[in-house]
């Protein structure tokens, strides 16, 4: 009896994997916040509530994983266009706040023809940074600062030496719950499986 309690306990802890990304097996949600987006206005976290919901983390000097992934992105969006602002949402959030004001990530918008949200913070300060710094914690990422008198990058602001963003990479995908269902990185980048999660999630899986 014992053994099978033993097993049943652990049968009901193992979750099976249903997704072609990552999945995120815990019930994961995050805290509400507040950002500004690429036009300068205030973004709430709370306009996604039950939707599903792609949220991904780029920067803009950032010249070869986000870009890629930004115009797998806009693919992605183009093909649910009808499910966009009903059911479907996309956002993207910085990991360099130091460079990318709303005019960097419009300037972004425009040259990838993308629609949807760009994040940054309204200004910089430490009750900013830290609300932002929250938000990539909550989703699993890690950003790190590569200084460099040598870089050719512009000087960030707040920085006395040029600077390049390491960073996690990739998207969080949420379900109509706000639970963090999926996680694709650049290890594991497949625009046809992201769709295809996608489609899982805006299924009820």
């Amino acid at each position: 009896m014992i053994g099978l309690l033993m097993t049943s306990g652990c049968l009901a802890v193992v979750e099976p994997d249903i997704f072609e990304g990552e999945d995120i097996n815990r019930l994961m949600e995050f805290s509400p916040f507040t950002l500004h987006d690429q036009h300068a206005a205030n973004f709430s976290s709370s306009s996604l509530n039950d939707t599903v919901v792609v949220v991904h983390f780029m920067f803009t000097n950032c010249y070869d994983v986000c870009s890629t992934q930004t115009q797998d992105l806009a693919a992605i969006h183009e093909q649910y266009t009808e499910r966009v602002g009903v059911d479907l949402e996309f956002i993207s959030i910085t990991v360099d706040p130091w460079r990318d004001d709303a005019v960097a990530l419009s300037d972004y918008s425009q040259v990838f023809n993308t629609s949807w949200p760009m994040l940054t913070v309204p200004f910089l300060n430490d009750e900013n940074l830290s609300l932002i710094e929250r938000v990539w914690t909550e989703f699993g990422v890690q950003v790190t600062l590569i200084e460099s008198e040598e870089s050719t990058t512009i000087q960030g602001r707040g920085h006395t030496v040029y600077y390049n963003v390491e960073h996690t990479d990739g998207v969080v995908l949420l379900d109509f719950n706000g639970f963090q269902r999926v996680r694709w990185t650049s290890d594991t980048w497949n625009a046809t499986g992201i769709a295809n999660d996608i489609e899982l999630l805006l299924g009820g899986v």
